[in-house]
């Protein structure tokens, strides 16, 4: 329960780190594309916090949704099947999630791709109805803990084992958490780190909590710095990890900076400190590899929400995982053996998922493997980091997994 409520807590600050939406909308909208696909249709759910607290982040990540299943549709759909694609906006308010969700559900969606914080609140709706529930955003605990909820990345269980090797992988000899003060169940990432530290043989040595309206976070760099700290993990937004970076240095204080990846923006490539000493634990491939199925992504996005890539602030990894999401949902239909002339259903879809063995999404995720009436866990990430300006995969690219493993 306490790394539930942590992770939940966790996510809503990582919603923070990015720009605003643009013209998301404030309404549901229907993707509305054409397509030389014959077949049925492949109704898809968008349930998004597209406008109110969370905008600034999931609002751009929306538009990878509608990206996704545009480019879907102008190569033929999905064995034959068009993508409809439609937006259920609950403005980041939980009742209104769950009334989205039941909109979605009484509409006889084939498949959701989560895109809210506030999945918890309607997930049980969702199992009930035997629709299956895509991440998209997958940074919740239900989906490391319900058999209908399919991640398309590393799962929040991995997390901590994420965040203590990443350091342990920058020679670090100990670990600093500052955590975010706004919610009392950020605290519970001491506990957890100070555990995993223990298993891993990094001991996590100093812990202090910050807020996102502090004026600055030179006491906590002091203290950090008296502590001996050699890698610092900010549990908060994107945002405030610039701030105590710059004033870390002020203080003359350079510890290796350690991020969960879900929140990680361009704009921590140009900041004077965080280009040089930042490491990264991406729960996918990072967007910014030189890669082919990430130069599919790019050329989709570049064609149909021109612009959005070029923003520093909108283009994060958060961003990246619904197209991650969208490949899952292909695949699910592409396994489930419904053809052109047959219709596609939740129920097939969900055969589908539940078939897959060690699918990657095109070398996008690490392996996947759902099977039927089990927690659907996935404990390998990737390891990045920001040196002099530039962004790399490290240790050969290779992913890193909780049993300490690589591959």
């Amino acid at each position: 329960m306490h790394l539930r409520r942590l992770l939940i807590a966790m996510l809503a600050f990582v919603a923070m780190t990015v720009a605003a939406c643009g013209d998301s909308g404030s309404g549901d909208s229907a993707d509305a594309n054409s397509s030389a696909a014959a077949g049925t249709p492949v109704n898809v759910a968008v349930i998004c916090s597209c406008t109110g607290s969370f905008a600034h982040s999931i609002g751009p990540a929306s538009k990878v949704a509608q990206a996704w299943s545009k480019s879907v549709n102008a190569a033929g759909g999905i064995n034959g099947h068009p993508v409809r694609l439609k937006l259920y906006d609950d403005a980041g308010n939980p009742g209104n999630s769950v009334t989205k969700a039941k909109a979605a559900i009484s509409d006889k969606v084939d498949v959701i791709i989560n895109l809210t914080t506030l999945v918890s609140t309607w997930i049980k709706a969702a199992d009930d109805a035997g629709i299956p529930v895509v991440g998209g955003d997958f940074f919740n605990a239900v989906f490391s803990k319900d058999p209908n909820a399919y991640p398309s990345g590393q799962t929040t269980n991995a997390l901590p084992y994420a965040i203590i090797s990443t350091a342990k992988l920058a020679k670090a000899t100990n670990l600093g958490i500052l955590y975010c003060a706004e919610s009392p169940s950020c605290a519970d990432t001491v506990s957890l780190m100070k555990g995993v530290g223990e298993e891993l043989g990094l001991p996590v040595i100093h812990s202090a909590s910050i807020s996102a309206t502090a004026a600055n976070y030179t006491s906590q760099c002091v203290a950090a710095k008296q502590a001996g700290v050699t890698a610092l993990y900010v549990s908060h937004s994107a945002s405030v990890l610039e701030k105590v970076a710059g004033d870390c240095a002020r203080q003359d204080f350079h510890p290796t900076l350690i991020e969960a990846g879900t929140g990680f923006t361009m704009r921590l490539v140009d900041n004077a400190v965080t280009k040089n000493n930042l490491w990264i634990a991406f729960p996918i491939l990072p967007f910014f590899v030189d890669q082919p199925q990430v130069q599919k992504l790019n050329e989709a996005v570049d064609r149909y929400s021109p612009g959005l890539r070029t923003d520093p602030q909108s283009w994060t990894t958060l961003a990246a995982q619904v197209w991650t999401g969208g490949l899952l949902v292909e695949r699910g239909v592409e396994s489930s053996g419904v053809s052109a002339g047959q219709d596609v259903s939740a129920a097939a879809i969900t055969k589908g998922l539940t078939s897959l063995k060690d699918e990657t999404l095109d070398g996008w995720a690490p392996p996947l493997t759902f099977t039927a009436g089990k927690a659907n866990q996935v404990n390998c990430w990737y390891v990045g980091r920001v040196q002099d300006g530039k962004p790399a995969l490290v240790n050969d690219g290779k992913r890193s997994c909780k049993d300490g493993s690589t591959s």
